[in-house]
């Protein structure tokens, strides 16, 4: 039965409306200063009767373990709402008036059902291309003009930059760089590799098949021997860790750049960077020539955890006020964001040269698994990665041997 809007407003009319209490849960940083200075003063000025408590997301699996729920959280797409789901945690959002109004100005591509229902509202998402220094590429005798577009010609245009003398510091060039020291932390870390793997399988293979029951990417079509032996020989022409970040202007390339790391532009040794002009941006490079090139699909979707009916009316009004138009707009452009409602791609700042590369690539990118326990199975590829790529332990097709077989045991149980 559908939680229609009158009730909202008897809710409201009553005296009880003045107890209401909204927690909003996001992350730390950004997200909270967005909520509080944009957001909760405009919906309590909408609904005075209620108060907006914020908090960040930094212990939430605590606070679930222990029955002590956030009303709204801005978390991630993929595994979350699919684990919250299964834990029975979770409003499913079809009950709620609106929602099919909602749902129709949000892009297809953005949306996925868990069990039959929908228990998350894309917020925003966020993408990767690979980003490259377009003076190394002059020095090393490379064209800055044409990066590479295949995963051999990565190869070559790393090796070359890696031959590069030291810079007047003593600082080492490298070809490129991986964020090695964050290997453990699991399926996050899976989510900036994910998108190097599906260039090497057309984008036909994430880890799990479409129940989540068997692994796939121990598939001999699936590529991800060869995707470990590439990232193996990416190695040499990469440091151990990012001690030495793209934006100490001595790295080649790095495929794993994310719209939202912008903001370290600025920052960048000696002067600011600027796309276009020092920086060149590209597709993640593909095993073939001329294939499409795919990435990975992120950014935030909104859950309402299950609570009294006052609060959860109250949550989906939160909701829809986050995904207005200008509001939504406003947080994109705040929090480094790109857009999921249609109506906002036409807007200028989507079609700026530094934007819409990103916004083109959407339409190719894969949204994360929504099972909880890919985040399992993924910190079983990043263990055999590390073997294989840092340890050279074991040959990469062993790798993927050892990890169907860890990967069928996990899903087993």
């Amino acid at each position: 039965m559908k939680k229609w809007l009158c009730g909202l407003l008897m809710i409201l009319s009553s005296q009880a409306a003045a107890a209401i209490q909204l927690e909003v849960m996001t992350p730390v940083g950004n997200y909270m200063d967005f909520m509080r200075q944009e957001v909760i003063p405009e919906f309590e000025k909408r609904f005075p009767g209620v108060k907006v408590v914020l908090s960040n997301d930094e212990n939430l699996d605590t606070r679930i373990a222990a029955g002590d729920l956030p009303d709204v959280y801005a978390g991630v797409f993929g595994y979350q709402p699919a684990r919250y789901a299964k834990m029975g945690r979770l409003v499913y959002f079809d009950q709620f008036e609106g929602y099919d109004e909602l749902i129709e100005r949000i892009e297809p591509q953005f949306l996925r059902q868990n069990y039959g229902r929908t228990y998350y509202i894309p917020w925003n998402a966020t993408t990767q291309l690979m980003i490259y220094n377009k003076e190394l590429f002059r020095e090393a005798g490379l064209n800055p003009d044409a990066p590479p577009a295949t995963w051999d010609e990565f190869l070559y245009a790393a090796e070359k930059i890696s031959q590069l003398p030291p810079r007047a510091d003593g600082s080492p060039v490298y070809g490129t760089v991986f964020w090695n020291e964050v290997l453990s932390t699991g399926s996050w870390y899976w989510g900036m590799m994910a998108q190097m793997y599906y260039n090497f399988n057309d984008g036909q293979y994430q880890l799990l098949n479409r129940f989540g029951t068997n692994p796939v990417f121990d598939r001999p079509e699936a590529n991800m021997a060869q995707f470990l032996e590439t990232m193996q020989k990416a190695q040499q022409y990469a440091p151990m860790t990012m001690e030495k970040s793209f934006f100490s202007r001595t790295i080649g390339m790095w495929p794993q750049f994310g719209f939202g790391w912008k903001a370290n532009f600025p920052e960048a040794a000696e002067r600011p960077m600027h796309i276009g002009q020092d920086i060149g941006i590209a597709p993640i490079p593909t095993l073939n020539e001329g294939d499409t090139s795919y990435s990975t699909l992120d950014g935030r979707a909104l859950m309402l955890f299950k609570s009294e009916e006052d609060i959860e009316l109250m949550g989906w009004e939160f909701i829809q006020l986050l995904m207005e138009d200008e509001l939504n707009h406003k947080a994109n452009v705040a929090l480094a964001q790109l857009p999921v409602l249609t109506s906002l791609s036409s807007y200028d700042y989507y079609q700026q040269d530094d934007v819409k590369p990103f916004v083109d690539q959407l339409q190719h990118s894969l949204i994360s698994e929504p099972f909880a326990q890919v985040s399992d199975v993924a910190s079983i590829i990043l263990e055999e990665y590390s073997k294989v790529v840092l340890k050279k332990s074991i040959t990469p097709e062993n790798a993927v041997i050892e990890a169907g077989d860890k990967a069928r045991s996990v899903l087993r149980k």
